[in-house]
């Protein structure tokens, strides 16, 4: 309820950049695993809801929500914005890719809400269910460079939306011990 109206109402800022991200292409197929991922994303907190247990769940949900709140903050302080790319052709996923452009705006891009919400599921399913690492290796991965071939970002923003999801973990694994001992 925060992310759209601060997207929104942020103007200026900075572009944080590497020489690197001249190279990465615009991928207008890309667009499918970034929009599927907010779809992913929903499946895996109804998930936790119902099948976590009970100091597991408190953690993600502390660590949830101190990621989003901290990166509200940033947003705020800090505006970053990216430089997209210009959408050539007149394909379906080049469509997908201005549906996303029309819809987001080009700030809020440190750290990406994308790769800190993929990764903060990624930790805490990480030792849940084990048996899956694989599969969330290979989400993690796929959205993460669905942020990027979409230009939604550049190489900063999903490293620090790396570094913001294992604080968020581990904030949240930290609060839930604490509250289990006393």
């Amino acid at each position: 309820f925060l992310y759209f109206p601060i997207n929104r109402g942020i103007q200026g800022g900075v572009v944080l950049d590497t020489p690197w991200d001249a190279y990465i292409p615009l991928w207008p197929i890309w667009a499918i695993p970034y929009l599927l991922s907010i779809v992913w994303w929903q499946g895996c907190f109804l998930w936790a809801t119902w099948k976590m247990d009970d100091t597991r769940y408190r953690a993600f949900i502390v660590g949830s929500i101190a990621v989003m709140l901290t990166s509200y903050v940033v947003y705020i302080l800090y505006p970053t914005y990216v430089v997209r790319p210009v959408v050539q052709g007149d394909t379906w996923s080049a469509g997908l890719i201005r549906l996303i452009y029309s819809n987001d705006r080009l700030h809020n891009a440190f750290p990406s809400g994308h790769t800190y919400t993929t990764m903060l599921i990624v930790f805490f399913w990480w030792n849940w269910r084990p048996r899956l690492r694989w599969l969330w290796a290979a989400i993690a991965v796929i959205i993460i460079l669905s942020t990027l071939f979409t230009g939604q970002h550049n190489l900063p923003d999903p490293v620090g939306g790396i570094v913001w999801a294992w604080m968020g973990y581990r904030f949240g694994m930290w609060w839930a011990g604490r509250r289990k001992q006393g």
